[in-house]
């Protein structure tokens, strides 16, 4: 059965109309593009990814002010995406990002990488793309970690960080 935004009897609003013409659309895009550093041990978020390049901010959820959130202008569904690249480090052997949502980490967010040993390169880790019921003003972060008992930049250029937030639907 195809999927239908509208329900027998519901009539036709502007609020209606933009939430539908919404659907599947990206509204948030942001990367990292200088080092941020990031600290051994587990994520917290203190180390949430400072985006410094907003490429999209459709519906005014980022401020410079707290530049590691993008708050939800709206209830709805939203598709949360992104990852974090670290910069070459052999120490340790995980690396990971975890999805917050108003300061905590939530179900089903967690991406880990693991290794026996560390190569000498940079490390992306994929976030886990997850669809996401926000309320109006809950905020969303990428928080990165790792266990390489010293201090990791994340990295650049291609390896950079990101974040990409889609629109699903209404509550």
């Amino acid at each position: 059965m195809p999927f239908s935004f509208w329900r027998p009897g519901m009539i036709m609003t502007e609020e209606r109309l933009n939430d539908a013409s919404m659907v599947g659309a990206v509204v948030f895009l942001a990367n990292r593009g200088t080092s941020q550093s990031i600290p051994s041990g587990s994520d917290t978020a203190a180390q949430a990814i400072q985006w410094d390049t907003v490429d999209m901010d459709i519906l005014g959820g980022w401020s410079a002010a707290q530049p590691t959130r993008w708050t939800a202008p709206r209830s709805g569904w939203w598709q949360l995406a992104g990852a974090v690249g670290f910069d070459r480090s052999t120490g340790g052997n995980t690396r990971e990002c975890v999805w917050y949502v108003g300061g905590g980490a939530i179900s089903m967010g967690r991406a880990r990488t693991f290794g026996g040993t560390m190569a000498d390169v940079p490390v992306t880790v994929e976030a886990r793309t997850v669809p996401r019921l926000l309320t109006a003003g809950q905020y969303v972060e990428l928080v990165p970690a790792h266990n390489a008992g010293t201090t990791l930049t994340t990295a650049t250029g291609s390896y950079r960080p990101y974040i990409s937030i889609t629109y699903v639907g209404t509550a």
